[in-house]
Parts: C-alpha cells; structure tokens; sequence
C-alpha cells in the first residue's frame, strides 16, 4: 500500500507560505475535512493528489510505500 509522503506535504506548504489545514483549503478549494482526513490517514486519494500536483509537489516523492522493503538473496 501507498502513503501520502508527510514530509512532502511538509515541503509544499512551506514553499507556498501555507501554515494551516485551513489555508491549506482556501489554496486548493478542497474542503478541510478533506485535508484533515488525507493527513490523519495518509491515503492518496485523486483529489488530494491532483491538488499536491498543482502546488508543485515531486511526483517521485509525494508516496511511500507502506511496507517494508524487501532485500533480494543471492
């Protein structure tokens, strides 16, 4: 399973000046409940994801894989 990318959100909000959930909203005219829920429970759904892409977010970072990594044996 995928995650939303804490750190990534992190970035995004800083790069565009954004210190709240609630501002957070009005830039992307998604609701708060819907920010709140995304970041509580990290699931990538297509409106957070679209929302992330227009404010810059790095598509090669934005998820994160939630299980462990595998190692190959030789």
């Amino acid at each position: 399973m995928f995650l939303l990318s804490l750190d990534e959100v992190e970035r995004v909000k800083r790069a565009h000046r954004i210190s709240s959930v609630t501002r957070l909203a009005e830039v992307t005219a998604l609701t708060r409940k819907t920010w709140y829920t995304a970041l509580r429970d990290r699931r990538p759904t297509p409106q957070i994801l679209d929302a992330l892409a227009r404010l810059g977010a790095r598509p090669d970072r934005i998820l994160i894989s939630d299980e462990p990594a595998m190692t190959l044996s030789a």
